[in-house]
């Protein structure tokens, strides 16, 4: 691996984790301001809503 492909994994790798990081503080955020945002509805599911 030469200089410029380390470069690019190194930064690629610490704009995976910062994104990864922002949307576990989103949605630790939105959970406990109550407003929880689901990828999906009960219904859809098959379920009541509570």
């Amino acid at each position: 691996m030469n200089r410029n492909e380390a470069v690019f994994y190194e930064q690629y790798e610490a704009h995976m984790k910062a994104q990864e990081e922002h949307k576990a503080a989103v949605a630790s955020a939105s959970a406990a301001a109550g407003g929880v945002s689901p990828e999906f509805t009960f219904s859809e599911l098959g379920m009541d809503d509570p």
